[in-house]
């Protein structure tokens, strides 16, 4: 009896040490914010009602870009963020990401981020983050350029030019092409801003033979 109490002892000893190495080996420090995915996130995501976590607190992780107003780092083959407002307190966290997020400061106040989630611009998405008005913009999907505080993204077959914060100060589709699409998933291959934003130059695949052409639009 005595020697089946102290085996039982032993191995209630041994579970516990598995345990605690078990929770050692996190990669997260259990006192810091909870983390949230961008992947679960839809819509605007300008509310305050998610919680931050700092990439700070990820141990061992390798940094693979940082700037005054962003940080993104890797651990075991997933991307972790950091947006950051002017007084470095963090506006947004993302992770686990399976493929690397692309941050950018398109101006000096103006903060880009995207994300590929497969293959061809349709599966990519991305939002802004103006660090002087301290605000982030709607999510967009396949965004090709951004100029003059508008952001030129795609639809199915159309171009949306929109002011990035607010479009009710402008909002204008591009539905209509003189040459008619090629039958591929995405036709339109490029959207730019040009003549300093007045107006975009769209191009796209046209005909059996895949022909690229392109076609301006004014934004007047």
């Amino acid at each position: 009896m005595i020697k089946q109490k102290v085996f039982i002892c032993i191995l209630l000893s041994i579970l516990l040490m598995q345990s605690a190495c078990s929770h050692s080996s996190d990669p997260f420090d259990t006192s810091s914010s909870r983390i949230t995915s961008d992947a679960s996130l839809g819509g605007d995501i300008s509310s305050d009602n998610h919680s931050f976590f700092s990439v700070d607190d990820i141990k061992n992780a390798e940094i693979i870009e940082e700037n005054e107003h962003y940080k993104v780092v890797k651990l075991n083959f997933l991307f972790y963020y950091n947006i950051f407002d002017e007084n470095h307190r963090i506006v947004k966290s993302g992770g686990p990401l399976s493929r690397q997020p692309h941050i950018l400061m398109v101006s000096d106040h103006l903060v880009r981020f995207t994300l590929q989630a497969g293959t061809g611009i349709g599966t990519q998405w991305g939002y802004y983050y103006d660090t002087k008005m301290d605000m982030l913009s709607s999510i967009f999907q396949y965004i090709f350029d951004q100029c003059n505080g508008k952001v030129a993204y795609g639809g199915v077959n159309k171009v949306i030019v929109r002011d990035i914060f607010d479009e009710t100060k402008y909002f204008l589709e591009i539905t209509s092409f003189k040459e008619p699409f090629s039958n591929v998933v995405e036709p339109i291959t490029n959207v730019e801003f040009t003549d300093s934003g007045a107006s975009v130059k769209v191009s796209y695949l046209t005909g059996v033979n895949y022909q690229e052409i392109s076609e301006s639009f004014d934004l007047n």
